[in-house]
């Protein structure tokens, strides 16, 4: 006949796994509401959120290191931390690619009052625009000869700062992803006492959405992690993050 364990004893038995969780010096971009430090000093969003359930899928436990995505592509080449997401542009040597965890929807974001008319890349020529950094090497070779000939072209690696750029007046367009962007400026606004009044912008939809993958120095972590975000896409709590967040996706 078989006999249940007590709970304590069940709980003695799993506590060593439980701490067995390898820890992985790994870097992110801090990008609300995607990336951002809470007033605690802890991390939360929408693609931490996926990360952290995708490592402890994989058995594995975050240290993060913060960056933007030129610094984080440098520590992963100098070795100072062991991978990092998202891999924006072409990732250092030695980096390994996962399967792809998050879908960016990166737009071009216009003040209404201005009646900027965009429908493709190109359109951006003789504008002043600004950038998430990077930006020219992933959004395409339309968009790579657009700025070439823009009146202002700028990446900026705070992306925080870029809402500001656009509303008082010094870019005419915003590059990025279509949530940072907008919670951007929805907290500038608020700042100044005009929140609350829906967004005076325009967003354009000029480019495919941009499918980013995490980077590992070690193929044993890639495979790790992909098995870790097999097992979340697989028991629904991958789906169930991205409702949290946004219930329309």
């Amino acid at each position: 006949m078989h006999r249940l364990l007590p709970p304590f004893l069940v709980l003695l038995i799993l506590l060593p796994s439980l701490a067995a969780a390898e820890t992985v010096r790994f870097g992110l971009r801090e990008a609300p509401p995607l990336v951002q430090t809470m007033p605690d000093g802890q991390l939360r969003g929408l693609e931490f959120e996926l990360l952290t359930a995708i490592f402890a899928a994989a058995d594995l436990q975050i240290d993060p290191y913060l960056g933007s995505n030129a610094r984080l592509a440098l520590a992963a080449g100098e070795g100072a931390v062991e991978g990092f997401a998202p891999v924006v542009g072409m990732p250092p040597d030695g980096l390994y690619l996962t399967d792809s965890y998050i879908t960016y929807h990166n737009v071009a974001v216009t003040l209404a009052t201005r009646g900027i008319r965009l429908e493709r890349p190109g359109d951006l020529r003789g504008l002043r625009v600004l950038a998430f950094q990077r930006a020219g090497k992933v959004l395409g070779p339309e968009f790579a000869d657009a700025i070439l000939d823009a009146a202002d072209y700028r990446e900026e690696p705070v992306q925080a700062l870029q809402a500001k750029g656009l509303l008082y007046g010094r870019y005419d367009v915003l590059i990025g992803e279509s949530r940072v962007l907008m919670y951007n400026i929805n907290q500038v606004l608020t700042a100044a006492g005009e929140g609350g009044r829906g967004l005076p912008v325009v967003e354009h939809r000029l480019f495919a959405p941009n499918h980013y993958r995490a980077g590992f120095r070690d193929p044993v972590l890639v495979a790790r992690f992909n098995q870790g975000l097999s097992r979340i896409r697989a028991d629904g709590s991958y789906q169930a993050i991205l409702n949290r967040y946004d219930p329309t996706q």
